[in-house]
């Protein structure tokens, strides 16, 4: 891919994310919630609470609340996109895919179409955080006894 590709790719991932976080998706309550936790950042003071809501061993919603940087939101945005109809152990895998898209310098994981702009933040590790602290407040509900 030639530079000007790359380029046009991370400036169109940078505005996706900006977009995520001015107009976040299911930032709410998610008042019948089966499983919660919460992940804050005391460097920054973001903090944002995950909840999502099983039928069966499927989640049928999912939601987040609280505040964070432009690329937590984001990153919260989109996570809580891609969840609906998908199993706990898929939504585990899925954490797992993210964190290793943005620390390996290896080949990454095919991601759903709703999270390539994340890979617009793995050139920066100080950065890393924002973006996997809804995931691991994911991983921490999908963990947490209902």
């Amino acid at each position: 891919m030639s530079d000007v590709s790359l380029a046009s790719l991370a400036a169109m991932y940078q505005e996706t994310l900006l977009a995520q976080y001015r107009a976040p998706h299911n930032r709410r309550e998610l008042v019948n919630a089966t499983h919660t936790a919460s992940r804050k950042n005391p460097l920054c003071g973001d903090a944002l609470q995950v909840a999502v809501r099983f039928d069966a061993d499927v989640i049928a919603d999912a939601a987040f609340s609280g505040h964070g940087c432009s690329i937590a939101t984001a990153s919260a945005s989109m996570m809580t996109d891609v969840l609906a109809g998908r199993t706990r152990s898929q939504a585990l895998a899925l954490v797992d895919d993210v964190d290793a898209m943005l620390t390996q310098a290896t080949p990454t994981p095919h991601l759903p179409i709703g999270l390539d702009a994340l890979r617009a933040v793995a050139p920066f590790p100080a950065r890393h955080g924002c973006a996997t602290m809804p995931w691991l407040a994911l991983r921490d509900a999908l963990h947490s006894r209902p």
